[in-house]
């Protein structure tokens, strides 16, 4: 088997992006901090009424581990 010269690995140094003190990311154009910050409150704000409580959790878990006759006789219960 014949061994083949390889070139030694050179050192690679990623370029540097230009540092302009802020990311900018795609969809948000705010001029101010201010608007930034209440535009993320309300966000939360949605996402809490969303949100599922503890107890919507258990009976989620509860109702994918029932058989699927269990399941079915559920949603014809909450269907009426």
């Amino acid at each position: 088997m014949a061994m083949q010269h390889a070139q030694p690995i050179q050192h690679w140094e990623p370029e540097k992006p230009e540092d302009h003190g802020q990311l900018e990311l795609p969809g948000i154009a705010l001029d101010k901090s201010d608007e930034l910050l209440e535009s993320l409150a309300e966000l939360e704000e949605a996402l809490e009424k969303v949100q599922l409580t503890g107890e919507e959790v258990e009976l989620l878990r509860r109702f994918r581990r029932t058989t699927a006759e269990n399941r079915r006789m559920i949603l014809q219960i909450l269907g009426s």
